[in-house]
């Protein structure tokens, strides 16, 4: 009598090991479809976030430009400092006298320009080719009294004689109509984060250190800020509403002086890019910021465009 032995054939075996292989495939498959879709949505939660924080930023940064606590530009750029500026000051050459005004010289409370890869503004070196950078001079709204001013921030003392820029030691103790006199510069530069090179939005910010002396301190703000692009609406006959406007690669000395015409708001557009590649994701798109185009270069970034605007009230108030 032959006897039996239990087990697998050949063919058994491999039609186990094929639909195991498959099965295989089926499981990497997924979890690379998850691993995708979860690094999509991660990265697009990011760029809303930062791109909120952006947005928030500009807004609050130009929302009281042209406000000079009921003073026009004229007056202001006549105004009385007794500070030295810093060393380090931003200003335009020939063009502005930087964070305080200086006798008969004068004074831009709003510049921008477009980064050339040389030093620029007398304070910013190592710009992101071709970003845009802006300077921004202006008075808070929140009036302060001279017992809630700080010991490392400048103020505006407006008077109808003669304006005053003042701070902590210099002002008067009975002193009225005391503003917070804020001096930034917004602007993009490449850093190197967690051994990524990344895009990173910038400001250079005028401060009273522990001397007591004017300084330009520096500042990383948002991660991820790839492109800045402003557009600035000019109001030419001097009646409060905008004619025409004008990117900042077209604004001239006039312009921002504004002697003959006013800047009564801007139009911002924002690119953000996010912090790590996505291999899985090729860019290729085309982004309009206003009158500028953009056109991703084939990387694995996503990208997100965001657009806003202010409207300068108290510039055109001030001057009527």
């Amino acid at each position: 009598m032959t006897a039996k032995h239990g087990g697998f054939s050949l063919v058994e075996i491999m039609i186990a090991m094929l639909l195991a292989l498959l099965l295989l495939v089926l499981i990497l498959t997924a979890f690379s479809s998850l691993q995708a879709s979860s690094t999509q949505t991660r990265q697009l939660a990011l760029l809303q976030q930062n791109g909120q924080l952006v947005l928030n930023l500009l807004n609050n940064e130009l929302q009281n430009s042209g406000f000079w606590g009921g003073q026009s530009v004229f007056d202001i750029s006549n105004a009385h400092s007794t500070k030295a500026a810093p060393g380090n000051d931003c200003f335009e050459e020939g063009l502005d006298t930087g964070s305080f005004p200086q006798s008969n010289q004068p004074f831009i409370p709003l510049f921008a320009g477009i980064a050339t890869g040389a030093r620029q503004l007398n304070c910013l070196n190592n710009l992101l080719p071709t970003t845009e950078f802006l300077q921004l001079k202006r008075s808070l709204g929140l009036q302060v009294t001279p017992n809630e001013m700080r010991s490392n921030r400048f103020y505006l003392q407006t008077d109808w004689q003669q304006s005053r820029f003042v701070d902590i030691d210099t002002v008067a103790s009975h002193a009225n109509l005391l503003f917070p006199y804020q001096h930034s510069v917004l602007y993009i530069q490449q850093q190197q984060v967690a051994g990524q090179t990344i895009p990173v939005l910038m400001r250079k910010r005028l401060v009273r250190n522990a001397a007591g002396a004017a300084s330009i301190a520096t500042d990383s703000i948002i991660d991820g800020v790839e492109r800045l692009h402003f557009e600035f609406l000019i109001d030419s006959n001097l009646d409060g509403r905008p004619n025409f406007s004008l990117a900042t690669n077209q604004m001239t000395s006039n312009h921002w002086l504004q002697q003959q015409s006013r800047i009564v708001a801007v139009q911002y557009h924002v690119l953000l890019r996010a912090l790590e590649p996505d291999r899985s994701y090729q860019n290729n798109r085309h982004y309009q910021l206003g009158s500028l185009s953009y056109t991703a270069p084939g990387d694995h970034y996503r990208r997100l465009l965001l657009s806003g605007a202010v409207y300068f009230e108290n510039a055109v108030l001030a001057d009527r």
